[in-house]
């Protein structure tokens, strides 16, 4: 064998070796997970290490049910959303995949598969819009507890021996989780579990009884301790970035809308056209004015011509001549008229209004505000807290805002405003609003965000904190009595 082929086969083998090294890792860390949370992170995350993809669907088929419990870019998942409706009503259709299955956008599926399963896969992908689908069951004493759905997206796809790995390690994964699900979900079995593999013989027990008394009796006095030492209670809730003030760009004359030229979330400049009014019948009062204007010239040349024989034609010029005067000020005025048939932006900014391109056909009048838009640098973080905690906020206090697009990115804020009054929101109850300026950069936060709020207000006890809820809940009980 030459030596590029020597090195090119080389090569080969020691990739083989690392994918059965990562392979190996995994199914090592899955076995170790303590808990059914750390191994559905492991297994829609670092599974990644192995098999480069773009978004991983952990799916489980346990007591009868068949639901999406993790997914990589969700630390918590949003039961009422679309995605995940969509999700949980496929799941029980991939119950029936028992081998593993790899999809392309635009490809026939497998022959095996039934029409309405075929049918799913594709109405599921065309919604996700990735390019490449890979379904893995996990199998545990020949049934499917599982399915480990990966997406590929922009025309990527699974490497074989990655592939040919992680499909070596679906028993590992799917008696992890078999594991894992049964001792979070059943605590008679967690607690016979653990004493199962903990007992070392009957010995040692009193000893053992002995100084579980001991640790059990230290625990409380320090529990009892903790209990009074002072923390920062923070508060806090939903959060929606909004301007802290609007501009809007009026119409300046009665008109219908013709042309909308921009759409909402748009960057625009001021003065920057936004949309022109239907110029029809402007066009038409111009060109009315300026045939009535030629014709005045025309009548006052041949009025000043007959002057010579006939004075009274002179004088009949003249009135002519004013007529003329009226017409050309009129077309003047026209004219200027023109340049507010188009709408204009009143200041650099985004654009606010939603569905700005409906717009079209609408009559305004002038003076009419058209749309909205905001300044890029005047953003503000409008804080929903519940009113049972606004006694505990001021001015001036330090909190953090999450946004669901960086879940793990605090954002740093700090209290601007308090609203003097209460309002009720759907399944928050009555809220205040709470106005925090942000203090650093906003290049990655858009009007419209929401997130979750954190205020630092004051210190409490931290028995005060853990009782606090229960008081809360006590008082509106009585209040309602």
């Amino acid at each position: 064998m030459d030596a590029p082929k020597q090195q090119l086969a080389e090569e080969a083998v020691d990739y083989r070796r690392k994918a059965l090294a990562i392979s190996v890792e995994l199914a090592k860390n899955a076995a170790r997970a303590r808990t059914l949370d750390e191994l559905q992170f492991i297994l829609v995350n670092d599974t990644r290490s192995l098999l480069p993809f773009d978004r991983a669907l952990l799916i489980v088929h346990f007591d009868g049910k068949s639901a999406l419990i993790a997914t990589n870019n969700q630390p918590r998942l949003e039961h009422k959303s679309d995605f995940v409706q969509r999700i949980n009503k496929l799941a029980p259709a991939l119950k029936g995949i028992r081998e593993g299955l790899l999809l392309f956008a635009g490809a026939p599926p497998r022959g095996d598969l039934s029409s309405d399963l075929k049918a799913q896969l594709e109405v599921y992908m065309s919604y996700a819009k990735c390019s490449c689908l890979m379904a893995l069951p996990l199998l545990k004493y020949d049934d499917v507890v599982g399915h480990l759905v990966l997406e590929f997206f922009k025309d990527a796809s699974p490497g074989e021996v990655e592939a040919v790995a992680l499909m070596n390690m679906l028993p590992f994964l799917a008696s992890a989780l078999t594991e894992k699900w049964i001792l979070d979900k059943d605590p008679k079995v967690r607690r016979s579990f653990f004493k199962a593999i903990s007992a070392s013989g009957g010995a040692h027990s009193a000893s053992r009884l002995s100084f579980k008394k001991k640790l059990a009796l230290v625990a409380a006095v320090l529990f009892f301790l903790a209990m009074f030492l002072p923390v920062t209670l923070t508060v806090g809730g939903r959060a929606d970035v909004t301007p802290d003030y609007e501009y809007f760009a009026y119409v300046q004359m009665d008109g219908i809308v013709d042309k909308v030229l921009v759409k909402e979330g748009d960057s625009v400049k001021k003065d920057q056209p936004l949309a022109e009014l239907d110029a029809k019948e402007i066009d038409y009062r111009i060109r009315e004015a300026k045939r009535l204007l030629e014709s005045y010239k025309t009548e006052m040349e041949i009025l000043r011509n007959l002057g010579a024989e006939n004075p009274m034609k002179l004088a009949e010029s003249q009135l002519v001549a004013i007529k003329s005067l009226r017409a050309k000020q009129e077309l003047d005025f026209l004219n200027w008229q023109r340049q507010f048939l188009t709408i204009r932006a009143p200041v650099d900014g985004v654009l606010l209004t939603k569905k700005v391109e409906g717009l079209i056909g609408k009559k305004f009048k002038a003076g009419e505000a058209f749309c909205k838009t905001a300044p890029h640098d005047v953003l503000v973080a409008e804080i929903f807290v519940r009113e049972s905690d606004i006694s505990f906020v001021a001015n001036d206090q330090p909190g953090e805002v999450y946004f669901n697009f960086q879940p793990h990115v605090a954002h740093k804020v700090r209290v601007a405003s308090i609203s003097p009054s209460s309002e009720t929101l759907e399944r928050f109850g009555s809220v205040f609003r709470v106005r925090a300026n942000f203090l650093g950069h906003l290049a990655d936060i858009k009007p419209g965000m929401q997130g979750i709020a954190h205020i630092e207000t004051r210190p409490v006890s931290l028995w005060f904190m853990l009782t606090r809820r229960m008081r809360s809940k006590i008082n509106e009980i009585l209040l309602h009595l």
